[in-house]
């Protein structure tokens, strides 16, 4: 169901160990890294017999992989340019070892600071082994210029990177200011964490992981903090029975809308539907349970209080009926007025179903931490802010949250004790005892108002149906992703509805299922 992400510490870490305990040669990984970039590239070609290929070799670890697949290019009779950034006399260790084979080869080598590449013209094969996944910072005015010359290169090229694309941050997937832009990117054993996440997208290409031979032992005993959800989570969701009735569905009561927003808690309710609900209520202030419904027959609707707005004594109606309900999404639409505020606090002081705080309810929260104390069990409740509701909590910008979603995300629940789904490009998943789970899918159809709201629906149903808080949320993420990813053929250009993604939602999973099987 999830798939590692290994920091690049982490991935150092199983290096050593896989060396160090199990006594697996350095020099034999970089072999099989090789081995598996050679198959690519074979893979890609009809034939590599008569093709050109440059190969940038950087000064660790990323040269040793490029001299190792140099030699396996030279044996497929490519004709090779081995551009090379140390002094040959001073590589050391395993790539010493695949650049002293490599010699033997009788290729031609240049050492790269002293050539312009303007006087190369075209090449098949561009190999990018100049920076691996250790790369942080900034990078010099050098790799600058050689990176520029490899994209120009490139355009009718292709690009094979090797581990990451150069100048890509293997932590935080943020170019520095640049990197390599790859046709293909293979990635050794387990993809690092940067690869995965938003800002390493347009540079990555196709991302293949290649097996290179760390036992699997290792991995198991020294388990990464990241990991990626993969369509396996739908396996969790299982054909319904034909016996089945709606009270074994699970009752969901969406608590939002006020005036002006009453078409989110609406969203909202068609999430939960759509992702197998049997029953949906829809809570909110009396004189708008017409509107909120907005003739949806499939919707039920709980008027609370006297008139159009949030009080403390609307909490009356949902205390009276809460043995009615398996779960329930607090925020839609709910506005951001004081007796909102105070209805709010009373709903806290009960104990309540599992929920889903979203949306305005967040904002309550950011502004008044000391309301996390009120929680009467933090296990038994899913914070589920878009970056600009996070930023709030950190006293900073979305475009901060996004440049490190799974750093704060960390912190949230550190900080919390609680449950997050931080939406937004490659959502985030984090609970206060288990590892960061993060979504494969940045699908600009899901870049629209009451998105989030069809989510919060989705969890809140898998709720009501009984899965566990990390389970529900792993599920509706990837089947929301995978719904995003389906409208996109139809509409290329977006324009799609919100509510289009919660209808789409049972096709999407019937067809992931298929696949599957």
């Amino acid at each position: 169901m999830f798939k590692p992400l290994p920091t690049p510490s982490e991935m150092v870490h199983w290096d050593r160990l896989a060396i160090e305990e199990f006594g697996l040669l350095p020099e034999i990984l970089m072999e099989n890294a090789s081995r598996e970039a050679l198959n690519i590239l074979k893979d890609k070609f009809d034939s590599l017999k008569g093709k050109s290929a440059l190969v940038f070799a950087g000064s660790g670890n990323n040269g040793g992989d490029a001299f190792a697949l140099a030699r396996h290019l030279c044996n497929h009779d490519v004709k090779l340019i081995i551009l090379h950034t140390r002094h040959r006399k001073d590589y050391k260790g395993e790539t010493a070892y695949h650049l002293n084979l490599l010699q033997k080869m009788n290729v031609n080598f240049m050492w790269l600071p002293e050539y312009n590449l303007d006087f190369i013209k075209s090449v098949d094969i561009i190999i990018d082994g100049l920076l691996g996944t250790g790369f942080t910072g900034e990078l010099r005015d050098d790799y600058i210029s050689w990176i520029k010359a490899i994209n120009k290169l490139g355009q009718n090229s292709f690009v094979l990177s090797l581990d990451i694309p150069s100048g890509i941050d293997g932590l935080t997937g943020k170019p520095n200011p640049i990197a390599v832009r790859a046709n293909v990117t293979i990635t050794f054993e387990a993809a690092r964490l940067g690869l995965f996440l938003p800002p390493a997208k347009p540079f990555v290409g196709e991302l293949i992981v290649g097996k290179i031979g760390i036992p699997k032992k290792i991995k198991k005993d020294n388990p990464c903090t990241h990991y990626a959800l993969t369509t396996k989570v739908l396996d969790m969701i299982k054909e319904p029975k034909n016996t089945m009735h709606k009270g074994e569905a699970g009752h969901v009561l969406i608590l939002g809308g006020s005036p002006g927003l009453t078409g989110a808690p609406l969203l909202a309710a068609l999430g939960a539907i759509r992702s197998g609900a049997g029953l949906v209520t829809i809570g909110c202030p009396a004189e708008l349970a017409y509107e909120v419904k907005n003739s949806w027959p499939d919707i039920m609707t709980l008027p609370l209080g006297q008139g159009k707005n949030w009080d403390e004594e609307c909490i009356k109606q949902v205390k009276d009926n809460f043995f009615k309900f398996d779960a329930v999404v607090f925020g839609p639409g709910l506005g951001r007025t004081p007796g909102t505020l105070a209805f709010l606090e009373k709903y806290l002081a009960l104990n309540h179903p599992i929920t889903v705080f979203d949306a305005d309810s967040l904002y309550f929260f950011a502004r008044n931490q000391s309301l996390f104390k009120k929680i009467q069990n933090t296990n038994n409740v899913i914070f589920t802010p878009h970056p600009g509701e996070m930023a709030r909590f950190f006293n900073t910008e979305a475009a901060q949250i996004n440049r490190n979603r799974a750093r704060f995300a960390r912190a949230f629940t550190q900080k919390f004790k609680t449950n997050l789904v931080l939406k937004g490009a490659a959502t985030v998943i984090s609970t206060p005892n288990s590892p960061i789970l993060i979504s494969p899918f940045a699908t600009p159809n899901l870049a629209l108002g009451g998105s989030g709201d069809i989510l919060a629906g989705m969890i809140g149903s898998l709720l009501g149906q009984g899965y566990s808080a990390l389970d529900a949320s792993a599920i509706a993420v990837y089947w929301h992703g995978l719904a995003g990813k389906k409208l996109k053929t139809d509409f290329p250009y977006r324009g799609n509805l919100a509510q289009e993604i919660a209808h789409i939602l049972p096709q999407t999973l019937a067809e992931a299922k298929n696949d599957q099987g």
